[in-house]
């Protein structure tokens, strides 16, 4: 019988693999039959366009890898950032008019740049604090929790709207 060394890391990167591997269903299914057009509105007043929200999925992951990997290496750190963030709204409006398969090029290597991350940890990582900006002294885990489980995951559910 082998034991998972680490289950709540394991745990992790079910949840994130799960979103990964919906977003791509999309991605290779029901997305590949929308007009282009429809890539680029907005499907309300103030909201994302479906290519603006896939090209922040697309920038979410390896920008979380890496405050992850931060904060492992240097604990009580700043951790995250804010909406206002200048790299977030840079990648959403440098990649707001990419086309479906530059989001089906692009999505592999940032999944695959978390994954690599959340592998390198170990549960006792879950615990070591850092500092954000908005939500003060947490753990890991909740960090985790808070911006890649359930942000992936609210992400991929605005994809699978109706866009048409």
């Amino acid at each position: 019988m082998t034991t998972i060394s680490n289950p709540r890391i394991e745990a992790i990167r079910q949840h994130v693999s799960s979103s990964y591997q919906e977003l791509l269903q999309l991605v290779n299914g029901p997305l590949t039959a929308l007009e282009p057009a429809r890539f680029y509105q907005p499907p309300a007043p103030g909201e994302w366009t479906l290519m603006e929200n896939l090209a922040h999925v697309i920038e979410i992951m390896p920008y979380w890898a890496d405050e992850i990997a931060g904060l492992v290496a240097a604990p009580g750190q700043k951790f995250g950032r804010t909406m206002e963030h200048e790299g977030r709204l840079r990648a959403i409006k440098e990649h707001r008019t990419d086309n479906l398969e530059q989001v089906k090029s692009a999505l592999p290597g940032s999944y695959e740049h978390l994954d690599q991350v959340l592998r390198s940890l170990k549960d006792s990582d879950l615990e070591l604090t850092g500092h954000h900006s908005k939500f003060g002294e947490r753990n890991l885990d909740w960090f985790i929790d808070e911006f890649v489980v359930r942000h992936l995951a609210a992400h991929v559910s605005q994809v699978k709207q109706p866009h048409g």
